[in-house]
């Protein structure tokens, strides 16, 4: 079984299983649909400090040397904080054709930009993600129990997480661990759960 271990900003896969995690949202929030453009800005974000989808808050199952799976959580009001910073850094890294391809989208721009994930009392499961061939091997659940012992050692009665209205697997994994549907998020196809820690 994989031990979990704070992310390391020289990962090779870290930013790819993100981009795993939040599937067509990628290319929203980076703004563009070409894979490779995707893939490179996620990279640079992982290595940053201070955003969203950096390494800082986010923790890995490793096997061997081998990352099996990730994990991001934190508060989800610290997710809020860095929002504006996550912004800043998209815009240095795209310019021009960020602003181009939201301006040709604006209605995933307004889905993005309203997005709330989750509630100040809560620590939140941003993104959970294994490689195709550790799938079935409770990699994810191992990493989910890691994220609620974190957000109780944090004093959080609560852990928040979103899921894509057309992964029914991971749902029903969710459930199975105690989540529940709260809301839906109107424009992305997501819906919001949430599980009680005491």
């Amino acid at each position: 079984m994989p031990n979990i271990v704070k992310a390391d900003p020289r990962s090779t896969v870290g930013a790819k299983l993100l981009m795993m995690a939040m599937g067509q949202t990628a290319h929203a929030l980076i703004g563009s649909r070409d894979v490779r453009t995707v893939e490179r800005v996620m990279r640079k974000l992982w290595r940053a400090d201070r955003n969203r989808f950096s390494y800082e808050y986010a923790y890995e199952a490793k096997h061997a040397d081998e990352t099996m799976g990730v994990v991001t959580c934190c508060p989800a009001s610290r997710l809020e904080q860095l929002a504006w910073p996550t912004f800043t850094r998209l815009l240095a890294y795209r310019k021009l054709p960020l602003i181009a391809y939201h301006l040709l989208h604006p209605r995933q721009l307004l889905a993005l930009t309203g997005l709330k994930e989750g509630l100040s009392d809560e620590f939140h499961i941003a993104a959970l993600a294994t490689m195709p061939h550790g799938r079935g091997l409770g990699i994810g659940s191992k990493l989910i129990a890691f994220a609620e012992e974190e957000a109780l050692r944090q004093r959080f009665t609560a852990c928040s997480l979103t899921v894509s209205l057309g992964n029914p697997d991971a749902r029903r994994l969710y459930e199975r661990l105690g989540y529940r549907v709260t809301d839906e998020l109107p424009g992305l196809s997501l819906q919001r759960m949430r599980k009680a820690l005491i």
